[in-house]
């Protein structure tokens, strides 16, 4: 009995926070905790065990981060009545990718886009993660280990702007602290410009934003410490575009524009050019990029655009690891609707779980 009570008493603190106090407060809830012992100052929403509390109130073990469906490894200590300090959790990769770059262009409009009233779901194919919502952390997670299963370096991501709709300003946060401790990055497509002419001062703000937002981040990606936008473009697009985002970049910003007709001779020139045309099986822009596209079989569309055939996107594979351009494109990782994803589904599943075009990515690319 004595040796019982002694044995309570060295785990009590002088004003009678026991372990049992503190492991039951720990695992009573999820805490909001941002690690300010890092440059990038992370943000968590933790699930925590009562198996990492030990001797003097100090976790240290594994946490699962409900933003990004990740166990991670944390330490801090455990104050009474229940406060989190010293914490510290895991570094950042930041390291940045080297050219040529291998990126798909990605998209978090989802569940919005399941539904072309009265249609649902408007897409001809079935994801194997079913008609899901980039909002899910789920989602977010099984996503960056697809694209980092297939070997790609960074996802090109479609943005609406801040308050656009759909929402994706809103999600892209979690697709950073998701990819925070890999190798992959991400950059924002900008949509604007493919729908209206925005002005100078509303891509100058935009750019700010962008900024100040997101390229401080670990998961953003860089060129030569530049961060990079990608540009949509239609068909009215011509040098005026260009000399727009040339006049708008007070920020440093690195810009790849979609090309247009007569696009090399213009006086403003973007850091580089790319297309966007999943009807093509390949676009080449050399020296600048290289796109490939799995298939378009729009869901409204009577025939496909473009015809799906596994033996050529291996040979289209090939060709763009052979072009040595500087962006290697895939269009695109999940646009269902036009039918253009590499992601799995149930037409196209394999073993591995990632489907039979990732899988010839994983395969071919280095």
């Amino acid at each position: 009995m004595a040796a019982a009570l002694l044995s309570v008493l060295a785990l009590a603190s002088p004003h009678g926070w026991t372990l049992a106090h503190a492991r039951h407060a720990l695992t009573g809830r999820t805490y909001a905790v941002t690690d300010t012992s890092q440059p990038d100052r992370p943000r968590y929403e933790l699930k925590l065990s009562a198996r990492g509390l030990h001797k003097g109130f100090v976790y240290d073990g594994n946490a699962v981060d409900t933003l990004t469906d990740t166990t991670i490894r944390v330490r801090f200590t455990f104050k009474r009545p229940g406060r989190i300090v010293a914490f510290r959790g895991p570094a950042a990769d930041t390291t940045q990718p080297a050219f040529p770059i291998r990126a798909a262009f990605y998209y978090a409009w989802y569940p919005e886009a399941w539904w072309r009233d009265p249609v649902f779901p408007y897409s001809l194919y079935h994801p194997t993660l079913d008609y899901y919502s980039a909002a899910d952390a789920r989602i977010v997670r099984d996503h960056t280990d697809a694209l980092r299963y297939a070997h790609l370096q960074a996802g090109i991501y479609s943005w609406w702007g801040e308050d656009g709709y759909p929402p994706t300003d809103l999600r892209f946060a979690r697709y950073l602290a998701a990819a925070r401790t890999t190798p992959l990055r991400w950059a924002l497509y900008y949509e604007r410009e493919g729908y209206a002419d925005p002005s100078v001062d509303r891509i100058r703000a935009d750019l700010e934003y962008i900024r100040d937002t997101y390229a401080s981040r670990p998961a953003y990606l860089k060129v030569d410490g530049r961060f990079v936008v990608y540009v949509y473009g239609d068909a009215s697009d011509n040098c005026d575009t260009a000399a727009r985002w040339r006049d708008a970049n007070t920020v440093g910003a690195y810009i790849v524009l979609k090309a247009f007709a007569g696009f090399r001779d213009c006086a403003a020139q973007p850091d580089a050019w790319h297309e966007y045309s999943a009807a093509l099986p390949e676009y080449e822009l050399l020296p600048d990029s290289f796109m490939i596209a799995p298939g378009f079989d729009e869901r409204s569309e009577a025939a496909p655009r473009l015809p799906r055939d596994l033996p050529r996107w291996r040979a289209d594979v090939t060709d763009m690891l052979a072009s040595n351009a500087r962006w290697q494109l895939i269009l695109s990782f999940n646009e269902w609707p036009e039918g253009t994803s590499v992601e799995s589904a149930r037409e196209w599943a394999s073993p591995s779980g990632y489907g039979a075009y990732l899988d010839t990515l994983h395969e071919l690319l280095p």
